[in-house]
């Protein structure tokens, strides 16, 4: 009788002992992925988790080669179904590569839906591929561009031109003259088009550096948060950039993705991917190549 009761004291303990090893493999394997995402991106919480936010260095003590590791972030399992529009291929100085196109989460909860839809793009270039996929899934586009010497127009019955910019102020560009306005302006000129409260489903933005005005202002605003529900845009740097701008630029962007409620973000990265025709060597790398425009998206984590 003993015997048996020392047999199920001992199997009561390895039991027990057991069950400690796997919370403690458990812990360790979370613990461990922590870490490696603390190693491989320093600078970026993970999807909307700001479990460890804390960890993150400062902008303005992040080195080049960390703010370049952040910009290459993907977080590409925050959408499950990300799909390009606008693709073409271009040939160009050799490099054979697809252009014009944009990133747009299809997941049900943020998609944009089918034929009832609406796209701001901003840069046009005469290159209208992205413009006319989106019309094609249904949604009424409304294009803007200054410097394409055309008037406002109608280019067809769900795409709608202007000749207007993007910017951080409503003005005229201090160098080429262009008209430009801020998000909420041009939001509040359309809305007897498209209604006062209709979401955007995408806001694209190919606007050669006028994106690090005109993203402050729709954070400061509450236009990205209240009315965007996803935004695509091309980010620009110049090769002999000092590691200053590229702290000012990079602080913006994380601002863009802040989740602390004192921020006006809340955008969530699903896509980075480096415009293939814009590598360059980089003073802040010591004159190594890497790329001086990339192409982001993110969707509103509040609507996803």
């Amino acid at each position: 009788m003993m015997a048996i009761l020392n047999r199920k004291a001992s199997l009561i303990v390895l039991a027990v002992n057991f069950a400690v090893v796997v919370i403690l493999l458990v812990f360790h394997s979370h613990t461990s992925y922590h870490e490696a995402q603390l190693h491989l991106c320093p600078t970026v919480p993970v999807g909307v988790d700001d479990t460890w936010i804390n960890d993150i260095k400062e902008t303005e003590s992040m080195s080049a080669d960390e703010i370049y590791r952040y910009l290459h972030w993907t977080n590409s399992t925050s959408c499950k179904t990300a799909v390009d529009f606008g693709f073409w291929i271009l040939n160009d100085g050799g490099v054979i590569a697809p252009d014009g196109h944009k990133a747009v989460c299809l997941d049900q909860s943020i998609s944009p839906v089918f034929n009832n839809c609406l796209v701001y793009s901003f840069g046009i270039n005469n290159q209208w591929t992205f413009d006319e996929d989106m019309a094609e899934f249904g949604c009424q586009v409304y294009s803007f561009d200054p410097s394409m010497n055309v008037g406002n127009h109608d280019r067809s019955e769900r795409i709608h031109f202007y000749d207007f910019g993007l910017d951080g102020k409503n003005r005229l560009h201090p160098t080429t003259g262009w008209k430009m306005r801020t998000a909420s302006t041009i939001y509040q000129m359309l809305s007897s088009q498209h209604g006062a409260t209709t979401l955007v489903d995408v806001l694209k933005m190919d606007i050669e550096f006028s994106e690090w005005n005109a993203i402050p202002e729709m954070l400061q605003s509450g236009f990205l948060a209240d009315k965007v529900k996803q935004l695509a845009v091309e980010i620009h740097f110049n090769p002999d950039d000092p590691l200053e701008a590229f702290h000012h630029r990079v602080q913006i962007l994380r601002n863009l993705e802040a989740t602390s409620q004192n921020q006006a973000g809340g955008f969530v990265r699903f896509s980075s991917r480096p415009n293939p025709w814009l590598k360059r060597p980089l003073k802040v790398l010591g004159g190594r190549e890497d790329y001086i425009g990339l192409e982001l998206a993110w969707y509103n984590s509040k609507y996803y």
